[in-house]
């Protein structure tokens, strides 16, 4: 299990608050002390670049005063990222959007505080020729995880453009976005949906290779073309327990200013960003994630601001499943709306 306290990231490291990360998070702190504080306050996120303003929080104790500690952990399967939602155990959570909303169809009363990811998503293939989703026809696309957000955007943006995946491309799943930036990179496979910054580690590996990539189609541009909408999708959000803001409901105010400054540190600092994210995302290498924040659409929504986006996307995936987002559109208290 990945585990990275604020304590173990210094002692580790030897970076402080006033070194690497200089200026960082403002104090929102409260002038009286809150009724109630949480002995442990625990975030989870997935291994990416986008993931690191969350750890970020931890990193600068943004929470003093409302938590006697903070820890950031990662989550590698939706099963684990689940499970520690619905066992209590996360109080903080970056997820995709269409999971937090199956999760609340289910019956647990997620609240989704903002969206943060707004667009990971590339085309890349070895072949210089393929420049449009026609191109595609007969030849064989590698994508990660069946049946979430590349597979499920892919079909969709396939779908707008006349192709059926299945039938028109053929299809290979890979069970990790590593091991399908592995398989490009090495020639084993020639066109793939990659996220960020899996892309960039596919094309630092190729390049060592001697293999030219190329990023075929940016599907957030192919979304916007496609149905008219900005050229960004709502990939990605922040999710709470109702619990948080009934019993602690400092911690969600601070959650939200504290993100928002994160978030724009990690776009206006690549280098520190990506720094920080070598000790509290081991796995991605630190080169990667500092060219990757170029191609991704990283920005702090409120859930409110953002609900038009998210319903207009899952509309769309009713038209391939209604169980993509848990059957029906979420209600009003899903949004988080401020006390």
């Amino acid at each position: 299990m990945n585990r990275l306290t604020r304590r173990q990231f210094i002692h580790t490291t030897g970076f402080t608050l006033g070194g690497l990360l200089a200026g960082g998070l403002h104090s929102t702190g409260c002038t009286t002390s809150p009724e109630k504080t949480l002995s442990n306050l625990i975030i989870q996120a997935p291994a990416s670049l986008p993931s690191v303003a969350l750890a970020r929080l931890v990193h600068d104790n943004a929470f003093t005063g409302l938590a006697e500690s903070t820890e950031f952990m990662l989550w590698k399967t939706p099963d684990e990222m689940r499970a520690r939602i619905t066992s209590g155990q996360a109080h903080i959570s970056g997820l995709p959007v269409n999971v937090a909303a199956t999760l609340y169809n289910k019956g647990l009363p997620v609240q989704l505080v903002s969206v943060y990811i707004w667009g990971i998503l590339y085309l890349v293939t070895a072949d210089p020729a393929i420049q449009s989703w026609d191109d595609l026809r007969g030849k064989e696309l590698l994508i990660p995880f069946k049946g979430d957000s590349p597979d499920i955007v892919t079909q969709l943006l396939l779908r707008h453009n006349g192709i059926e995946l299945g039938r028109d491309v053929d299809v290979r799943y890979v069970s990790a976005a590593t091991e399908a930036a592995s398989l490009l990179a090495t020639g084993d496979a020639r066109h793939a949906i990659l996220s960020e910054p899996s892309a960039t580690v596919a094309f630092l590996k190729a390049k060592e290779a001697g293999a030219p990539l190329y990023r075929a189609i940016d599907m957030q541009a192919s979304w916007a073309t496609a149905t008219g909408q900005p050229p960004r999708l709502p990939m990605a959000g922040v999710v709470i327990l109702p619990d948080l803001v009934e019993t602690y409901p400092e911690v969600v105010e601070r959650l939200q200013t504290g993100f928002k400054e994160a978030v724009d540190w990690v776009n206006d600092d690549a280098t520190g960003a990506a720094s920080l994210g070598a000790a509290y995302i081991p796995s991605m290498p630190e080169a990667a994630m500092a060219q990757s924040l170029a191609h991704t659409r990283l920005e702090f929504t409120l859930a409110t601001e953002s609900r038009p986006e998210i319903e207009f996307l899952f509309n769309q995936l009713a038209e391939l499943s209604p169980a993509l987002f848990g059957g029906e559109l979420p209600g009003d208290d899903f949004y988080y709306a401020g006390e």
